[in-house]
């Protein structure tokens, strides 16, 4: 599998780019996720164009903020 910090490291040296910003750049979708996931009045599906969908269960899209129980 590959490893987010080899890609890092790969795309900085053949770019002769800073490994910074490269991180950042490579982070970036992943953490947009993250902060709409982590927003309670935000109920939409998020899209990776052509890779995954996210998608609420039907349970939290109603209620995101209802406690998670089996």
């Amino acid at each position: 599998m590959i490893d987010i910090d080899k890609v890092i490291k790969e795309v900085s040296k053949r770019l002769n780019i800073d490994k910074e910003i490269v991180a950042e750049v490579c982070k970036h979708p992943y953490k947009c996720v993250v902060d709409i996931m982590k927003d309670t009045t935000d109920d939409r599906e998020i899209l990776f164009n052509q890779l995954f969908k996210f998608k609420l269960k039907r349970r939290y899209k109603e209620n995101k903020n209802r406690e998670y129980s089996k």
